[in-house]
């Protein structure tokens, strides 16, 4: 099948997956660039993925579009063909430590990109997490929206997946960039754990989302800290995606670096997670 799309005519291939938002099929250009098309079923709401193509384009670590246009029953989208996903990754169960960071530095990246946006991703999962060309990056952009505009009839509110869903999302409240953080913090304990620290079934899972404390993880200590803080269920008590990015790397050192502030949990225990926390040095 040919499909001619705003640059140029593509032939598309085989089926490569589907989703809640369409299907994804083997691309080629007329010089024999591979690629992936995505045909997403008209619809309300279905057509905002494609409002983001400009916004995208110095955003980094995100998928680039590479064509758009349309036939009869779909927005078609051409990308590059990502080699895995990090849900591929994850299959094999939790990664290395090094892995599991190379996984945090790049999407927090493209997540601090985003906020200076003010775009908010707002389905943030491994699935949508690709590998291309040495780095990990954000796809599937169909429920994002811009943080300051309001959500529109034909979005669906519960098009996010429950698993790394934020507390104000469960309250259907305004998602923001900490919405994205909070999913990053899922992923994160997901990636050293081999678990997400919240499962079961729709209702368990907003409770938990709602009210439950983190879990114990396997992650290093300050690292681990820093995963709790973007499961805050509080989105102003999380970190901007600029400051996960900062103090992961100072996480990993094992040391904090000089003329940064400490600061101790005061007398009075602060609460975390629905739990006290316990009386330690933490660093910012």
């Amino acid at each position: 099948m040919q499909v001619k799309l705003k640059s140029t005519e593509w032939e598309i291939g085989s089926v490569l997956g589907t989703g809640g938002f369409g299907s994804v099929f083997e691309a080629k250009s007329p010089n024999g660039d591979l690629a992936a098309a995505k045909f997403i079923p008209k619809k309300p709401g279905a057509k905002r993925e494609m409002l983001f193509e400009d916004s995208l384009a110095d955003v980094r670590n995100v998928i680039p579009i590479l064509d758009t246009g349309e036939d009869d029953d779909h927005w078609i989208i051409i990308m590059p063909r990502a080699s895995h996903s990090l849900r591929d990754a994850l299959e094999k169960g939790p990664l290395g430590l090094d892995d599991a960071r190379r996984v945090l530095e790049d999407v927090a990246d493209a997540l601090a990109d985003l906020k200076g946006k003010g775009i908010v991703h707002r389905d943030l999962k491994p699935e949508n997490v690709l590998w291309l060309e040495g780095a990990w990056c954000l796809a599937d952009f169909g429920i994002s929206r811009y943080a300051e505009a309001a959500t529109a009839a034909s979005t669906n509110k519960y098009s996010w997946t429950y698993p790394y869903a934020a507390p104000e999302q469960w309250r259907l409240e305004r998602a923001t960039s900490a919405t994205d953080i909070y999913a990053l913090g899922v992923m994160g304990f997901e990636l050293l754990n081999g678990s997400r620290p919240f499962t079961g079934n729709d209702s368990e899972l907003r409770e938990a989302h709602l009210h439950n404390p983190v879990p114990p993880s396997n992650a290093p200590k300050k690292l681990g800290w820093l995963i709790e803080e973007c499961l805050e269920k509080s989105p102003e008590a999380r970190p901007s995606p600029a400051d996960f990015r900062r103090r992961l790397d100072l996480s990993l050192k094992g040391e904090s670096a000089a003329g940064l502030s400490l600061w101790k949990t005061p007398t009075k225990p602060r609460h975390r997670n629905g739990r006290k926390s316990p009386d330690r040095i933490r660093w910012l």
